[in-house]
């Protein structure tokens, strides 16, 4: 039997281009919507609102990863901790509301159970255009709660649609869920910094 070549590549070059490129969609971020977003998330901690957090797919996991951040990052040392909770982490609630409802519903039907006014929805997509964010968003806003939306790409609709927002302004899905992973650890961190102090 012929051996087979196996060619090494060289990835320096590429790893090197990416993360040229994620530098430089850093340095293009708005920081003072960055800022404004972090005075509404510690305004909401103040009066003791819940945060609701979701998204579809890699934003999911972002949702998942702010709770983890927020709830004990940023909490753990203080005698009251924030209230965030994530709604894309109950598969059986998401199945259940998908299967006999619809996809589109699986967000807005869980906020109807657990919004009151004053509290605060965090609505992570990198489009911006997905249909079941959009949805929740619409109804938070119907309901008098305080919406946020952390979106790349060229918003969509969530970036108008949203009360306040962070744009990550890049065509790339990856760098997009890269910078939003980002914010939320610039916001734990300085977050933790402040109310730790006091």
């Amino acid at each position: 039997m012929k051996a087979r070549t196996v060619i090494t590549p060289n990835f320096g070059p590429g790893v090197s281009e990416y993360l040229g490129g994620l530098k430089a969609v850093i340095d293009e971020l708005d920081i003072g919507c960055v800022t404004h977003v972090m005075e509404r998330l510690l305004a909401a901690y103040r009066r003791q609102s819940s945060v609701y957090v979701f998204g579809n797919g890699g934003s999911a996991s972002t949702a998942s990863h702010f709770v983890n951040d927020f709830n004990k990052g940023v909490s753990e040392q203080l005698e009251t901790g924030f209230r965030f909770f994530c709604l894309n982490d109950n598969v059986p609630t998401l199945m259940a509301v998908a299967n006999d409802i619809s996809y589109d519903r699986i967000f807005a039907l869980q906020l109807k159970n657990y919004l009151r006014p004053g509290d605060v929805v965090i609505a992570i997509s990198g489009s911006g255009k997905s249909d079941n964010v959009i949805e929740a968003v619409r109804y938070a806003n119907e309901r008098g709660a305080e919406t946020i939306g952390i979106v790349g790409f060229d918003g969509g609709l969530l970036k108008e649609l949203a009360q306040h927002c962070i744009h990550v302004p890049v065509d790339d899905m990856q760098k997009v869920e890269d910078i939003h992973l980002v914010i939320n650890h610039v916001m734990m961190a300085l977050f933790k910094e402040h109310l730790e102090a006091e």
